[in-house]
C-alpha cells in the first residue's frame, strides 16, 4: 500500500510539474543544426524549467504543455553578439565631440540606457552579448547584476574597464575633460600596472579582459601584452584585444591572447597564426545598407561616399574570406555604440551578419559565427549556442525561410525564448 500512494504521489508531481513549470511545445518549419551545419525540417523542440529536453521530428506533447505551432518559422539558437557597449550610445556626430560627450552621461542614466538596448537586442534575437568596454568605472557590471535579477533577460558577459596605453581611444580632449581617460579606461603604463589592472578586474569580477593593442596614440609595448595575458590566465580570464593594424594584431596573437576585435588590415601571415593557435576574430563588420547610412551620416555624399563604402567592404570581406578559408574561429561581433536616427540597436546589430552573407560566406556558416563558435569563445559551448537536449532553452524564431531567403528574413524575428520563457 505504501508503494502504490508513493508511486500515485509521484504521477501527481510530475503531472503538476508539466502543468506548472512553464513548459513549452514548439513546432518549427525548419531548424539551424549549428553543429552540423544544416537545416532540419519539421522540428518539434520540448522545453523545460528553461531547458531542452528534447528536440526532433515526433516528440508527444506531455499533458498539460503549452503548444507553440511555428510552422512557419525557422529556429535557431539564441544569437550570440561577441562585442556591444550597451552602456555607451554616441549620437553621430562629424566631429570626435560625439565620443566625449557620450562619456559624460551620468552613471545612472547610463545604466537605464542600458538596459532599454539590452531588451532591444533581445527582441531583435541576441541573448547573450559580452559588453566589451567604453562603460566608465565598471558601469557594465551593475548592468549585468540588473540584468540577472530576472529570468528571461538578456545575458551580458563584462570585460570592465578597457586596459590601454595612455590617452585611451580619446583622439583629442579639452584639458577640462582629461578626466575622462581614466573614468573609461584602465591606463596601462608597464607590465606592473599591466598585472595590477588584471587583478583588480578579476577582483571586481568581470567575464573576460578587454585590451587595446593600438590607439591612435600608438601600439601597446610586447611586453605588457604578455604580463595582461600571463595574468589573466592566472585569474582564469580569457583576454581580447582590439587591433586596426596587422602590426598590432601580430603582436597581441604572439602574446597570447584569445580574441582580436576588428583586425580589419590583417595580413595572410596573422592569419595563419591565429589560425594555429586558435585564436579567435570578431568580424565587425558592416552590411551596405547600413554601412550607407554611416557614411552618409558623418557628411560624404555622391561619388566620394560611395567609393569609400566601396573600398572599405571590399577589405572587410577579403580580411574575412581570408580568414575563413584558413581555418580561423570567426565570430559575430556589431561592435555597434552610434545611436542613429531611425535605426533600432537590436535589429542593426543583428544586420551584421548581413554584411558576412554579402562577403560571400554560406548562411549555414554566417549562423554559425552567431551561435557555436560564438559560445566556443565564451567557453560556454556546453549551454549555448546548439539546439540540443540539456542546452539552454535560448531560441529565436524568424518568420520565413532564412535557409534560402537569409537577409530578408533575418528581420523577421516572430517569437524569442530567453530561459525557457517566451519573451517576444
Amino acid at each position: 500500500m505504501r508503494i502504490i500512494l508513493i508511486v500515485f504521489a509521484f504521477l501527481i508531481s510530475t503531472t503538476s510539474y508539466a502543468q506548472n513549470s512553464g513548459s513549452l511545445l514548439i513546432r518549427a518549419g525548419k531548424l539551424y543544426d549549428s553543429e552540423k551545419k544544416t537545416f532540419l525540417k519539421n522540428q518539434q523542440i520540448l522545453i523545460s524549467d528553461g531547458i531542452i529536453q528534447q528536440v526532433g521530428t515526433n516528440v508527444k506533447k506531455p499533458k498539460g504543455v503549452k503548444e507553440i505551432d511555428l510552422n512557419s518559422c525557422t529556429a535557431t539558437p539564441g544569437l550570440i553578439d561577441m562585442h556591444t557597449h550597451l552602456v555607451f550610445n554616441q549620437k553621430q556626430t562629424k566631429t570626435s565631440d560625439g565620443f566625449n560627450n557620450a562619456s559624460k552621461v551620468p552613471s545612472q542614466q547610463r545604466i537605464a540606457q542600458g538596459l532599454k538596448l539590452a531588451h532591444s537586442c533581445l527582441q531583435a534575437g541576441i541573448t547573450t552579448s559580452p559588453d566589451l568596454g567604453n562603460s566608465g568605472q565598471y558601469l557594465d557590471i551593475k548592468l549585468q547584476k540588473e540584468l540577472a535579477t530576472k529570468k528571461g533577460n538578456l545575458t551580458l558577459f563584462v570585460s570592465g574597464p578597457i586596459l590601454s596605453g595612455p590617452g585611451g581611444q580619446f583622439s583629442k580632449l579639452a584639458p577640462a575633460d582629461t578626466f575622462l581617460v581614466d573614468q573609461e579606461y584602465s591606463i596601462i603604463r608597464n607590465a606592473q600596472d599591466a598585472k595590477e589592472a588584471v587583478v583588480l578586474h578579476a577582483r571586481q569580477g568581470v567575464n573576460v579582459i578587454k585590451v587595446c593593442a593600438d590607439t591612435d596614440h600608438g601600439l601597446l609595448k610586447k611586453d605588457i601584452l604578455v604580463a595582461i595575458v600571463e595574468a589573466a590566465k592566472t585569474h582564469g580570464l580569457p583576454v581580447t584585444a582590439h587591433t586596426v593594424s596587422d602590426k598590432a594584431a601580430r603582436n597581441a596573437v604572439l602574446a597570447g591572447v584569445n580574441g582580436i576585435e576588428h583586425g580589419y588590415t590583417l595580413s595572410d601571415s596573422t592569419i595563419q597564426l591565429m589560425a594555429q593557435r586558435s585564436v579567435y576574430l570578431v568580424a565587425t563588420d558592416v552590411s551596405q545598407k547600413q554601412g550607407k547610412i554611416m557614411v552618409e551620416g558623418i557628411g560624404m555624399k555622391g561619388k566620394q561616399a560611395d567609393d569609400y563604402l566601396e573600398s572599405s567592404l571590399q577589405g572587410m570581406h577579403d580580411r574575412l574570406k581570408r580568414a575563413a578559408s584558413k581555418g580561423v574561429n570567426i565570430v559575430f561581433g556589431s561592435d555597434y555604440y552610434v545611436d542613429i536616427e531611425g535605426l533600432d540597436r537590436g535589429k542593426s546589430s543583428v544586420d551584421v551578419l548581413v554584411s558576412y552573407y554579402e562577403a560571400g560566406i554560406p548562411v549555414t556558416e554566417v549562423l554559425q559565427y552567431a551561435t557555436v563558435n560564438a559560445a566556443k569563445a565564451l567557453r560556454a559551448e556546453n549551454q549555448i549556442g546548439t539546439i540540443r537536449k540539456g542546452m539552454k532553452a535560448d531560441l529565436v524564431f524568424f518568420e520565413g525561410d532564412l535557409e534560402n531567403d537569409f537577409a530578408a528574413t533575418l528581420s523577421q524575428v516572430k517569437v524569442v525564448v530567453k530561459d525557457g520563457i517566451q519573451v517576444k
